[in-house]
């Protein structure tokens, strides 16, 4: 079965069941409403000439009618490619000629625009099968279940929001849209409005929970019967972080995942299992295989990507294995540890310094409340790490005494030699380090 074949299941059989609430709970479209307005759409595309194999590059939105011309465009086995929904009239002319003359596999589903964090942005693309075997691994890992509320604040054409729609749909269970994380006091109002209703669930980035943590951390507990739990990923969680959040919501699930575009959603783990693993992503999901070569994470399964927009490898079948620019270590329970990028990397003198492990130390010093470990050159050593610190509001950056703090939980090579305090770090929409603004 296709993920669209489970809307249309549950149409039939779960009619009254409310699929999507937007604007603010007041607007409610049951799984049959939707799926009529699924067919309308198919008809409309028909209509206007899309077939079957044709790409379609639309703005992608986080309301109803995105997602009815995203579950048109599987019905008909239109190929969709979700763009940034302000993105510019000449760059959006740009994609849709770069995808007017490919000949994509059978069965391609969808086309995912990488961020770009790491070099330029990709087209990856998906399938009918990575899709669902995205939708099982969520499902069976986390839980999902139908009375599951999912609230939805994130870009719905990156890889973390998208990848929720489909473990929803295929267990016959709710979202609820909203625009994004901006305003805390309308995450609220989505809980407020689930009480009752549902279990309430959700994907937030890092930084998102930081800020959550930060500003609301008790009134975020006093919802804590009704979370039924928290997914992260897209960057790396700082322990400290996991700690507080597991404070917060003590009977919660709390997740840390390890997951792509081109990989699918591959590991997970609960982190309120009393332990907060720094770095720790867990065990490998159902249909999902990982191992490490070289210290290098090397991943394919059902999930897993057909290959890149353009690449004249791209096949119904995919890569035989995507090598990922992620370093990793096992534990002896089988859980996958993410220790860095192989890109990421700071070469000083010939020694290897993991910026994260630098960062994911300092976000747990109080006061700080953002930060970056960047490469900047040096005339003996090559490069030497520099770290640039966001504090919180009443808070002011003292060098000597965080690299003091440093150089007792670091080998010396480690420690940064250099520290600024700035307004803010750059961040691509997703969370994740824009590591490439600090690139000079």
């Amino acid at each position: 079965m296709r993920i669209v074949d489970y809307l249309q299941q549950h149409a039939q059989n779960l009619p009254d069941k409310v699929f999507i609430y937007q604007q603010a709970g007041r607007e409610q479209i049951t799984y049959s409403d939707f799926w009529k307005s699924v067919l309308q759409k198919a008809g409309e595309l028909k209509d206007h000439g899309w077939t079957r194999g044709q790409v379609l590059c639309v703005r992608a939105s986080q309301t109803s009618d995105y997602l009815v011309l995203y579950f048109a465009c599987q019905y008909l086995g239109i190929v969709i490619a979700p763009l940034e929904h302000d993105l510019p009239a000449n760059k959006m002319a740009s994609v849709e000629a770069q995808v007017k003359e490919v000949c994509l596999p059978e069965g391609a589903s969808d086309i995912l625009f990488t961020t770009g964090t790491t070099g330029a942005s990709k087209g990856v693309v998906l399938s009918d099968r990575s899709l669902v075997a995205d939708a099982v691994n969520l499902a069976e890992a986390m839980g999902f279940h139908r009375d599951i509320i999912f609230i939805l604040n994130g870009p719905i054409n990156h890889f973390g929001n998208h990848s929720k729609v489909l473990p929803i749909v295929r267990e016959g269970a709710s979202l609820y849209l909203m625009e994004s994380m901006k305003n805390l006091e309308d995450f609220f109002k989505a809980l407020d409005f689930i009480r009752g209703k549902g279990r309430a669930a959700t994907f937030l980035v890092p930084a998102s929970i930081r800020m959550l943590m930060q500003f609301s951390g008790e009134r975020l507990h006093t919802y804590c019967d009704i979370i039924e739990f928290f997914e992260t990923g897209a960057a790396p969680i700082a322990q400290s972080d996991m700690q507080e959040l597991s404070r917060l919501l003590p009977d919660s699930r709390l997740f840390n995942t390890y997951a792509s575009s081109e990989t699918g959603v591959v590991c997970t783990y609960n982190f309120n299992d009393g332990n907060q693993f720094p770095s720790c992503v867990g065990r490998p999901m159902k249909l999902a295989h990982v191992e490490l070569r070289d210290g290098v994470v090397v991943c394919h399964g059902e999930a897993q990507m057909m290959g890149y927009l353009g690449d004249e490898n791209l096949s119904a079948d995919g890569p035989a294995e995507i090598i990922t620019s992620d370093m990793g270590r096992w534990d002896d329970q089988g859980r996958l540890y993410l220790i860095g990028r192989t890109n990421d990397i700071i070469n000083v003198g010939g020694l290897k310094v993991a910026p994260a492990e630098v960062e994911e130390l300092v976000l747990a010093v109080e006061g700080v409340a953002d930060c970056i470990c960047i490469p900047v050159r040096h005339p003996l050593m090559g490069f030497v790490p520099k770290l640039l610190v966001v504090m919180a509001e009443g808070y002011t950056l003292n060098k000597k005494t965080l690299a003091l703090y440093l150089k007792q939980k670091l080998e010396s090579y480690k420690v940064p030699v250099q520290y600024e305090q700035v307004d803010h770090i750059e961040r691509t929409y997703n969370g994740k380090l824009n590591r490439k603004a600090y690139v000079s």
